[in-house]
């Protein structure tokens, strides 16, 4: 029985070690898997100024999702993971045809919101808004506000 005892007690000490480098429930895993898109471009009109709202301007979205890509590595299986055209629908779906936003870091909150409310697999989003056409008085590359928001359980 002792010798019995030793076998299942090694097995259960191999399966929980393999266990803890898998995902949860609730889709954390051990790691840091992320989901990246990036130079999402859309035309839309936020900003301040009366000349945002009336000729508009491009924005910019770079997120990375993090969620478990474990199932999706290992089975190969497109439904095990993020779906790419759904998240960038609905980050469309905030930055053209959602509500006018002064600031990007309003912007950026709602395309947060928005991505975890849809989107239960995952459990944390970076967003970083970028605004190429900045009305100021000099030269740079974009202004931009970068969040990042995990899910409450």
């Amino acid at each position: 029985l002792a010798f019995f005892g030793a076998i299942m007690a090694r097995q259960l000490g191999a399966f929980a070690a393999t266990l803890r480098g898998l995902c949860s429930a609730s889709g954390r895993g051990a790691g840091s898997d992320e989901v990246v898109l990036r130079g999402l471009s859309f035309y839309a009109r936020h900003g301040v100024l009366p000349a945002e709202a009336e000729l508009g301007q491009n924005f910019v979205v770079d997120l990375k999702l993090g969620c478990c890509l474990q199932r999706a590595g290992t089975l190969d299986d497109v439904s095990s993971t993020v779906d790419y055209s759904a998240v960038y629908r609905e980050v469309k779906s905030v930055v053209v045809e959602g509500r006018r936003h002064q600031l990007i870091e309003s912007l950026a909150t709602d395309i947060v919101e928005r991505v975890l409310e849809k989107f239960g697999q995952v459990h944390h989003v970076d967003v970083f808004v970028k605004k190429p056409q900045v009305a100021l008085m000099g030269q740079l590359e974009y202004a931009g506000v970068r969040l990042r928001r995990s899910r409450v359980e």
